[in-house]
């Protein structure tokens, strides 16, 4: 466990410092957007078709686009793939909000305007692995990780309130102007951020980079089967993302029931992250798959009909076990894959785990509509336990600790293209 001191010590290094205060703005901007759009769209046309249609939206864009990101984030300076994708981010939520602010409800407007911004995070986020390795000292990187998912979780926790406080007063529209500020605010602080130089690097043509980054990703086999795992999680999480709302109003006690129970996930996924924060386990993806693991129990509570609270607990244990993980797979990644085509590689993880997750919202309702809601939560739970560790029986997972970057495609680690 890291002295408490000493866990706080990356936001002593300016560049740090101003990439973590852009990125609280940008995710804080993100989480109320999130709720205004939705609650915006369900005001206006009383559709959930069409909150799904700009949601969808978004998710395509982003999916598609991310290899290409990836790609794009390792052949160009990381730090200005991110500022042209907040800025590109930052139009779109400032013309949606223009949209919803002089009262027109364009489902098609807003649903392009949804896919840009996706366009743009597909750049955005593989961009972010291989940058934050640039602003630390190496000793400081697991820190470093925890702190940016504190940001993440602690904006999750307070965007909510703030898009609904927002929304009933000035309107949902002004919650994604405020949404573009944060984009702003992120690319200037950006733009003020200053690394070393930039050492040259020999264009290769796209498709082979991209070839690459997959040859990198299967060479390493505790990687692609851990996202393996992560892909089935996110897959049997969408029984509870789906079916718990049902259960929750029809025999938990109605809406409030459910607030209960996504607020009980909030508080637990930012106590997961300030965990994180101090903890140095000598095997990371050992105790990271076990604190994965523990996404099961709000499954096997809500199949078994437990109350709100007990589910409400189990799941606060479910997410705060996601963001206690993330910053040790993060780092995990950042020290065993080169510098010079990690985005490429974070774009893969990205998206096969992900991948799964429309394939999972579109099936868990008509499979608990034929095999019943507990059966179908149950058997999310042990797919999800099975799969999260299953994996600790390889000696690669268990194997593997923190350490010093690996070398690849035969030559000697080079610096970090930001």
């Amino acid at each position: 466990m890291t002295p408490l001191r000493d866990s706080w010590a990356p936001l002593r290094d300016p560049r740090f410092r101003l990439l973590w205060a852009g990125q609280t703005l940008s995710s804080l901007g993100d989480s109320v957007t999130s709720v205004a759009l939705a609650l915006a769209i369900v005001t206006a046309t009383g559709s959930v078709t069409d909150l799904g249609v700009v949601l969808a939206a978004q998710s395509i864009a982003m999916v598609t686009l991310m290899l290409p990101g990836g790609v794009w984030a390792d052949r160009l300076p990381r730090r200005r793939v991110m500022i042209g994708a907040d800025v590109v981010c930052g139009l779109a939520h400032a013309a949606m909000g223009f949209e919803l602010v002089t009262g027109t409800v364009d489902i098609v407007h807003l649903a392009a305007l949804a896919a840009i911004s996706g366009a743009g995070s597909a750049f955005f986020r593989p961009a972010t692995t291989g940058l934050v390795p640039a602003t630390v000292a190496a000793e400081h990187l697991p820190g470093a990780n925890a702190l940016m998912a504190i940001a993440q979780r602690g904006s999750i926790l307070l965007g909510p309130g703030i898009a609904t406080a927002l929304a009933l007063t000035a309107g949902p529209g002004w919650a994604l102007l405020l949404d573009a500020a944060t984009f702003a605010a992120s690319a200037v602080l950006l733009g003020r951020l200053r690394l070393g130089p930039i050492p040259p690097v020999p264009h290769e043509r796209f498709v082979r980079q991209l070839a690459e980054g997959w040859a990198l990703l299967r060479g390493h086999r505790w990687y692609w089967t851990n996202l393996i795992g992560h892909s089935l999680w996110n897959l049997a999480r969408c029984a509870l993302i789906t079916i718990g709302p049902v259960i929750a109003v029809t025999s938990l006690g109605g809406e409030l029931a459910w607030g209960t129970i996504v607020q009980g996930g909030t508080v637990g996924a930012l106590c997961g992250a300030l965990l994180a924060l101090r903890a140095r386990p000598r095997r990371p993806l050992v105790v990271a798959n076990i604190a994965l693991a523990l996404g099961a129990l709000p499954l096997v509570l809500l199949a078994a009909g437990a109350p709100a609270l007990a589910v409400a607990v189990a799941y606060g244990l479910a997410t705060g076990g996601l963001a206690f993980m993330s910053p040790l797979w993060e780092t995990a990644v950042q020290e065993h894959i080169p510098t010079e085509a990690i985005s490429r590689v974070s774009a893969y993880d990205w998206l096969l785990s992900l991948g799964l997750t429309p394939l999972g919202m579109a099936l868990a309702g008509p499979l608990a509509g034929v095999t019943g809601a507990a059966t179908t939560l149950y058997g999310a739970a042990a797919l999800l336990a099975v799969s999260c560790l299953g994996v600790l029986l390889l000696p690669d997972v268990r194997g593997l600790g923190q350490g010093p970057a690996e070398t690849s495609l035969g030559t000697a680690p080079s610096s970090s293209r930001v």
